[in-house]
C-alpha cells in the first residue's frame, strides 16, 4: 500500500482472485488476513474495491520496585514474557531485564491475546516474586504490570568478652538454616545454600556480618572459641524477618584462668631459674605453650624470676616437678600437685628445693652486673693445694659444686670469649651442708682494630709498625700491620689509649700520635691513610727476530701486549698495563718497593714469556725501565711419504706416510695435506683411516 492505504491491480483476466494481507503496517496487526473476489467476463472493464482494516498493535510496561518501599525502582530483574500460548516474545528466548529505571517496555504486541510474565531472577539483595501474572494485551494502548520484590536481610554477629566487652578475633560460628542448610557468604535463597560450608570467623573487631539472608530462622553454633577463652553457649537462635530486616546478636565468651609456679630457695626463699616442670590435663594430655601455637610438649623451666607462668588453662591439672638444679633437692611430698583453675581465675602455687652443701659461682659481667656470663673455667682446690675440681659456668653463668664442709679457693683459669681473665684467687667455706654463693666479676675485653691505607688507591699497606701506649704514655706493645693493611690489638680495658707510626717504606712517615679511646666490651676502629712517594715502571716490548707472518724485523716494536705487575713483597696485584704502537706500557705512580712485572698476554703472531722480571722503585719520580722481547711463531710440519716410485699397468701402489711431526713454535690443534694423484691413471682401492696423535 502507499501514502493513501491503497493497492491497485491492473491488466487481470476474469476469473476467481484471492486477496491475503501478509505484512501489516508497523504498530498494527491483521483482523481478516483473505478476501476472495470475482471478476467478470462480459466484455466491459470491470473494476472491484477490496477493503481491509488493521488493529493497531498494544504495549506492555513492567514495574518491579521495592515491597517496603514502593518508590523506589529495583534495575537488574529478569523475566521471562510469552504469550498464553506458549509463543516466546522478543528476540533473546523471552528474556527481559529491567532498566536502570526499574522497567521494561514491549511494544508491538498482537491486541487481545495473553500475555504471562515470570520473574527468573531477583535483583541483588532482593527474593525473587515466584508469582507469575498474565495480562491482555488491548488495541493501541499500553498495560502494565508491577512487580514487587521483598529485600532480604542481614546478621551480625558480635563476639566479646564477657567481662570487659572488648571485641574478640578469631571466634567461629557455623551458620545454618533451621532445616539444617548451611549459610554461604552471600546468604541464602529459597532453601539452596551459596559455599562457604557454614563456616564464619569473626574480624579485628569481632564481627561477622551474613548480608542477602532470607526471611526465617537460623541457628548460629560457635565451634571455636578464640584463643584464651571458654564457651559460654554452644548454640542460639535468631529469626529474620521480612523487610529488609536486620539482627544484631551479641555473644560472650569468658577468660580462661591462669597458672604461675614460683620456685624459691627453701632457705633464703631466692628464685631458682632452671627447674623443670610438666604440666598435664587430669587425662594425661600435656599442656602445650601459648595455646597450642607453639608446643612445649608440657615442658616448662623456670625463668631468671625462678617463674612459670601459663594462661589460657580452664580444668583439672598435674604439675610435675622433673629435674631440678645444681645444688638442690626436690621435696618429694611436693613433687607433683593437683590444680584446679576455673574460668577468669589465677592459681598460684610455690614449690621449695632444699639446697645441697657446696659452692655456688655466678659469673657477670663487670659493667653489667645484671648479666651472666657463661663458659667461664674454674679451678676449685684446698687450702693444702689439692684440686678438688674443674667447673665451667652454664648459660645462665652459673655453676655448682657439692662439696663437703671445709676451706676452699676458687682460681679461674680460662675467661669466656670477649672478657679478661681474672686469676686472682677466691677463698671460701662450706659450713653446716650450705651452700656458699661466690659472685665474681669479669671485664669485658675491648680492643683497637687499625686499618692502614694508600690514600691514593684506598688498598691496606703490608708492614707498617705501630707503638702502642697507656694513658701515661707507657709503651704497652708493637704491632705490625697484615697483608691487607690490618692491625688488631685485643685485650685492653677501657680507657685512652696513644698510636704511633714508626715507619713506613715507599710513603711519607705519620709520626704524629694519635689519642684512640676504648669503649669497655667495644672494638675501637681507627682508619689511617698515607701518601705514597711513588714512581713508575715502563716497559718496552720489542720482536726478538724476523715475524714471517707480519713481516716485521727482529727489533721492531710490539703493540698489544700486556703486563700485570705485583707488589714483590706481599704478591698483591698493583697494576695491568698494555704496550701501545710504540711497543710501550707505563705503570700507573707506584709507591717506593720492589715489584715483579709478569707477561700476561702476548700480542699476535708472537709466544707468551712469562719469565718475571723483578724492578725495584727507590726514589721519588723514578721512572725504572724494562726492556723485553718476544720470540715469533712459525708453523712447520714435516711428514715422510714411501712407496713406489715407477709400476707397470695394472700393478698394485701402495704408499706409507710416517714421521708426522709438528716443527711449529706453537701447538696446532689441527692441521692436514694433500697428497694428488692422477685420476686417469689410478684408482684409491683402499684408504687406513684413524686418529694420529704427533
Amino acid at each position: 500500500t502507499g501514502s493513501n492505504g491503497m493497492a491497485i491491480w491492473t491488466g487481470l483476466k476474469p476469473g476467481s482472485y484471492i486477496v491475503e494481507e501478509v505484512d501489516p503496517a508497523e504498530g498494527y496487526s491483521i483482523i481478516q488476513s483473505s478476501e476472495t473476489v470475482y471478476l467478470a467476463d462480459n466484455g466491459e472493464q470491470s473494476v472491484i474495491t477490496v477493503r481491509f482494516e488493521n488493529m493497531p498493535d498494544g504495549n506492555l510496561l513492567i514495574r518491579k520496585v521495592c515491597a517496603t518501599n514502593p518508590s523506589e525502582t529495583l534495575p537488574d530483574a529478569e523475566f521471562k514474557i510469552t504469550y498464553a500460548d506458549g509463543t516466546l516474545i522478543g528476540d533473546s528466548n523471552g528474556i527481559f531485564k529491567t532498566d536502570e529505571n526499574g522497567e521494561i517496555l514491549i511494544s508491538g504486541l498482537q491486541p487481545g491475546k495473553s500475555v504471562v510474565v515470570t520473574e527468573t531472577q531477583a535483583p541483588p539483595g532482593y527474593l525473587i516474586d515466584t508469582q507469575s501474572q498474565t495480562v491482555q494485551i488491548k488495541e493501541g494502548r499500553t498495560v502494565s504490570l508491577t512487580f514487587k520484590n521483598q529485600p532480604k536481610g542481614e546478621l551480625i554477629i558480635q563476639k566479646r568478652d564477657s567481662a570487659t566487652g572488648q571485641p574478640l578475633p578469631g571466634a567461629e560460628f557455623r551458620i545454618t538454616t533451621a532445616a539444617g542448610c548451611e549459610v554461604g557468604l552471600d546468604g541464602v535463597i529459597g532453601d539452596s545454600t551459596l559455599t562457604q560450608n557454614g563456616v564464619f570467623t569473626t574480624d579485628n573487631n569481632g564481627e561477622i556480618r551474613v548480608t542477602n539472608l532470607a526471611p526465617g530462622a537460623y541457628v548460629l553454633t560457635e565451634i571455636k572459641a578464640p584463643q584464651g577463652y571458654v564457651m559460654d553457649a554452644p548454640s542460639t537462635n535468631v529469626v529474620i524477618g521480612e523487610g529488609g530486616d536486620t539482627q544484631t546478636v551479641v555473644i560472650t565468651n569468658t577468660p580462661k584462668g591462669g597458672l604461675v609456679i614460683n620456685k624459691l630457695d627453701s632457705v633464703t626463699h631466692e628464685p631458682l631459674e632452671g627447674v623443670e616442670f610438666t604440666i598435664t590435663e587430669a587425662d594425661g594430655t600435656v599442656v602445650d605453650d601459648n595455646g597450642g601455637m607453639t608446643s612445649s610438649m608440657g615442658l616448662y623451666r623456670t625463668d631468671e624470676n625462678g617463674q612459670i607462668i601459663i594462661d589460657g588453662l580452664v580444668g583439672t591439672f598435674l604439675v610435675t616437678e622433673t629435674k631440678t638444679i645444681e645444688g638442690y633437692t626436690i621435696h618429694e611430698e611436693t613433687r607433683t600437685q593437683t590444680v584446679v583453675i576455673n574460668p577468669n581465675e589465677t592459681q598460684t602455687i610455690t614449690v621449695y628445693n632444699d639446697p645441697i652443701g657446696g659452692v655456688e659461682i655466678i659469673k657477670v659481667n663487670a659493667d653489667y652486673t645484671r648479666e651472666r656470663i657463661p663458659n667461664t673455667t674454674f679451678e676449685i682446690r684446698r687450702m693444702d693445694g689439692a684440686p678438688v675440681d674443674t667447673v665451667t659456668t652454664d648459660r645462665n653463668g652459673r655453676v655448682f659444686l657439692p662439696l663437703e664442709d671445709g676451706s676452699y679457693y676458687a682460681v679461674e683459669i680460662e675467661s669466656a670469649e670477649g672478657f679478661k681473665l681474672d686469676d686472682t684467687p677466691v677463698y671460701f667455706t662450706v659450713e653446716n651442708g650450705k651452700t656458699t654463693t661466690l659472685r665474681m666479676e669479669n671485664t669485658p675485653v675491648s680492643g683497637i682494630l687499625i686499618h692502614k691505607t694508600d690514600s691514593a688507591t684506598g688498598e691496606g699497606i703490608y708492614g707498617v709498625p705501630f707503638i702502642l701506649y697507656d694513658s701515661t704514655n707507657t709503651p704497652i706493645g708493637q704491632y705490625t700491620s697484615d697483608d691487607r693493611g690490618y692491625v688488631l690489638i685485643e685485650g685492653l680495658e677501657a680507657g685512652r689509649y696513644y698510636l704511633r707510626e714508626l715507619e713506613n717504606e715507599g710513603y711519607v712517615p705519620d709520626t704524629e700520635k694519635k689519642t684512640v679511646y676504648v669503649e669497655s666490651g667495644e672494638t675501637t676502629e681507627v682508619e689511617w691513610e698515607n701518601t705514597p712517594i711513588t714512581g713508575q715502571i715502563q716497559v718496552t716490548k720489542t720482536s726478538a727476530d724476523y715475524n714471517s707472518v707480519n713481516g716485521w724485523p727482529a727489533g721492531t716494536p710490539i703493540p698489544g701486549t700486556e703486563f700485570e705487575i705485583y707488589n714483590a713483597r706481599t704478591g698483591n696485584l698493583v697494576d695491568t698495563i698494555q704496550t701501545d704502537k710504540n711497543g710501550v706500557a707505563s705503570s700507573r705512580p707506584l709507591p717506593l718497593g720492589r715489584y715483579k712485572i709478569v707477561e700476561s698476554k702476548a700480542a699476535d703472531f708472537y709466544g707468551l714469556d712469562k719469565t718475571p722480571i723483578e724492578v725495584e722503585i727507590e726514589f721519588a719520580g723514578q721512572i725504572v725501565k724494562a726492556a723485553m722481547t718476544n720470540k715469533s711463531l712459525y708453523t712447520n710440519v714435516s711428514i715422510q711419504k714411501t712407496g713406489y716410485v715407477e709400476v707397470m699397468p695394472g700393478q698394485q701402489i701402495r704408499y706409507d706416510f710416517s714421521g708426522i711431526a709438528n716443527n711449529s713454535t706453537t701447538s696446532l690443534t689441527s692441521f692436514y695435506w694433500r697428497d694428488t694423484l692422477p685420476g686417469q691413471a689410478v684408482r684409491l682401492d683402499k684408504i687406513v683411516t684413524g686418529t694420529y696423535n704427533v
